[in-house]
């Protein structure tokens, strides 16, 4: 009996469940000819075969965090060197044998597992923290090197990493870089492609591309590391990484602050860049129904402590600023408030003052996606970006539509909306009653159309995956994707990284070209 996940049923193979994609028979099926030479290069316990592994260990590999899609590989390889990663993509590469790097696999968008029998290759007995400069900042460590133990390590220095995301406890620095994650606090620190100043990256014949600079300044022909950021491990295994960690500040404030429109959110965020640019973190949006998901399931901190403010609001931001003189940054952040309450644009508001209080607040943000996962059996979800003003209302006219579709209550649970106003980023998730392929195809193409209107894009952070694969076009031009695949082929002739990931099929391609025109027309009226 295959033992579920968030306490449902496991989903079925991917295999099993998509239509719109075929193994491609030019990848070599795993042989145990193949199994014995990565045991030569392999210590024992690098190795897990799905015959002598524990089951629930074994599956952790092959299904993705929202329990979407399942892979069948015969064998996962758990290297703990570069050289070891080297000597398995040579041969690999030698003999067609699909590969899936994979990080933490906290991918939300199909990205870091197989699609049918690909190997996994996984970063995590890569942990070792190479060096250090407590001067610079600059941090060179594995790919493997979990985010919250290098936020843990950094502390001791007074630094932290440049990323903060609520799965830290989980995902891994290469993972994050290879999908240029994103977070709660980006609007602080910017994304990965300015903090990382350099990688190890193995390509797929073998070949090392050392490029670990610890250089803020290195203009030095292409920055070729850039590509590899936020390729998901389709041009190459990234297996180390250069950081440049930033100073801790230690005058944090955390505010929850409740709306009665988004349109007062809206103007909220505006008057927080005037009045607090220099020390703003986070500005994150969730609605009513959201907090009620949140406090229905009990994963606020502390288990069943009350919303911190009224209940009654439309929409709540949850808001840290950092700064370095704590009295100063405890005034400007009072003044702010006042001035949002007497200028009528805030109802509710309150500041917390110790540490438990501020982790409390941040609870109710960062416990949301597992709440969610917790009320259907099921998940769709988006992670988008479109202009600002325009962020919740993707919300209320899926709402709409899926009402009129009588969608609501039958397929699905609800429909919730919350993300990083900061960074015009929505976190779409519904949560579903049945698992359906025409049913997610059917809710993609609505939210997708939709996107294009407002040239938005359909992955923010999160990254194209298997899931958004199919709707590249719809945001990006077939010229920028014909590019991308010759890169691709550049990088990887014998398609063997991460196959089946980023670009779409050739009817597809077409599709959202089409998508795109008619949209277009619309909005012109031709």
């Amino acid at each position: 009996m295959l033992q579920g996940k968030h306490g449902f049923a496991l989903t079925p193979l991917t295999a099993d469940k998509t239509t719109r994609l075929q193994r491609n028979a030019q990848y070599k099926k795993i042989e145990q000819a193949d199994i014995d030479y990565f045991h030569s290069i392999l210590p024992e316990e690098s190795i897990l075969e799905e015959s002598s592994c524990p089951q629930d260990h074994y599956l952790s590999f092959l299904t993705d965090w929202y329990n979407l899609y399942r892979g069948s590989s015969a064998v996962v390889l758990l290297p703990t060197t570069t050289d070891q990663v080297l000597a398995i993509l040579k041969y690999c590469n030698d003999h067609h044998i699909a590969v899936v790097p994979q990080s933490g696999n906290t991918s939300a968008s199909g990205g870091s597992v197989p699609v049918f029998d690909e190997i996994v290759v996984s970063t995590k007995k890569m942990e070792k923290i190479r060096s250090f400069d407590p001067l610079s900042g600059a941090l060179v460590c594995d790919a493997g090197c979990n985010l919250e133990t290098l936020d843990t390590y950094l502390a001791q220095h007074g630094y932290q990493i440049p990323l903060d995301l609520p799965a830290k406890h989980l995902c891994r620095i290469g993972g994050n870089a290879a999908t240029n994650a994103g977070g709660i606090r980006q609007m602080r620190f910017g994304n990965l492609h300015g903090s990382i100043m350099g990688l190890e990256v193995v390509l797929a014949d073998g070949t090392v591309l050392d490029n670990l600079s610890t250089m803020r300044k290195d203009n030095t022909g292409y920055h070729l590391k850039n590509l590899f950021i936020g390729s998901e491990g389709t041009l190459g295994y990234i297996t180390a990484v250069s950081i440049q960690a930033v100073r801790i500040r230690p005058a944090v404030n955390v505010l929850m602050i409740g709306f009665p429109s988004y349109d007062h959110v809206v103007q909220a965020y505006d008057l927080c860049k005037k009045r607090l640019s220099e020390t703003i973190s986070a500005f994150e949006v969730l609605d009513q129904d959201s907090m009620r998901c949140v406090k229905q399931v009990g994963f606020q901190v502390p288990e069943g402590s009350p919303f911190p403010i009224s209940s009654d609001e439309a929409f709540y931001v949850v808001m840290e600023t950092a700064g370095s003189i704590e009295e100063d940054e405890a005034k400007r952040v009072q003044n702010f408030l006042d001035e949002l309450r007497s200028s009528d644009i805030a109802t509710d508001g309150a500041i917390a003052t110790t540490a438990e209080a501020r982790e409390s607040f941040w609870s109710w943000r960062t416990k949301l996606p597992p709440a969610i996962v917790q009320t259907g059996p099921h998940s769709i979800h988006f992670d988008i970006s479109m202009p600002i003003p325009k962020l919740y209302q993707v919300v209320y006219d899926t709402r709409d539509w899926m009402n009129k579709q009588g969608i609501i209550g039958r397929d699905v649970v609800a429909v919730y909306g919350y993300g990083h106003v900061g960074d015009g980023n929505l976190h779409l998730t519904i949560p579903a009653l049945i698992d359906s392929e025409e049913l997610r195809e059917k809710i993609d193409e609505f939210i997708y159309t939709w996107l294009t209107q407002y040239s938005g894009s359909v992955s923010a952070e999160h990254g194209i995956g298997l899931m958004k694969a199919p709707y590249l076009t719809y945001t990006k031009s077939l010229t920028m994707v014909n590019q991308m695949q010759r890169i691709k082929t550049m990088f990887d002739p014998n398609g063997i990284l991460n196959p089946y990931k980023v670009f779409p099929q050739e009817h597809e391609l077409l599709e959202g070209q089409a998508v795109k025109k008619r949209v277009q027309a619309a909005r012109c009226g031709c």
